[in-house]
């Protein structure tokens, strides 16, 4: 079950949680599955409305541990090599713009994976980031190179906004 979009809302509080929808590939086709990540577990809806409890999130992927200090984005980010400023550019995240600082670098195959675990990276990979240019400086959009000519973006917003994720009926 390879996820090739999400789009979803993730907290560490009270515990790390997520809930959104995923376009996965199953079966060959692609599919569209709303889903929550509570207690650690994945549950997926289907399409009669029933929850399934596919188990530990982190057999698929856990996109709650994206946040987390030890194997999210601030660890990644900790390894960034060799950075440099390559510009400026205004981000449109549909109802706002961002002005941001665009930084290039690499960072460990390792890490990444950490982050999207299906990367096709060896050693190190090429990663760009923008970060808001002023205010708290959020991470705003990440880009990993995944292979020859792919690469993965996931893109950031309403920051510190409360999440309410619940577990769903099974």
């Amino acid at each position: 079950m390879a996820i090739t979009a999400l789009d979803g809302d993730v907290t560490r509080q009270p515990a790390e949680a997520a809930k959104g929808y995923a376009k996965i590939r199953y079966r060959g086709a692609p599919a569209y599955v709303e889903f929550v990540v509570f207690g650690g577990n994945l549950y997926v809806s289907q399409d009669d409305g029933r929850w399934i409890d596919y188990g530990p999130a982190a057999n698929f992927y856990d996109v709650a541990s994206i946040l987390s200090p030890d194997t999210g984005l601030a660890d990644m980010l900790t390894e960034f090599i060799d950075p440099e400023v390559e510009g400026r550019e205004t981000i449109d995240l549909g109802t706002d713009e961002v002005h941001t600082v665009r930084i290039s670098g690499q960072v460990s195959a390792r890490a990444a994976k950490k982050i999207v675990p299906q990367l096709q990276a060896a050693k190190r990979t090429s990663c760009t980031v923008w970060i808001q240019e002023t205010g708290d400086h959020h991470l705003v959009a990440l880009k990993l190179a995944s292979g020859a000519d792919e690469s993965v973006v996931i893109t950031f917003s309403n920051w510190d906004a409360p999440v309410k994720v619940g577990k769903p009926r099974v």
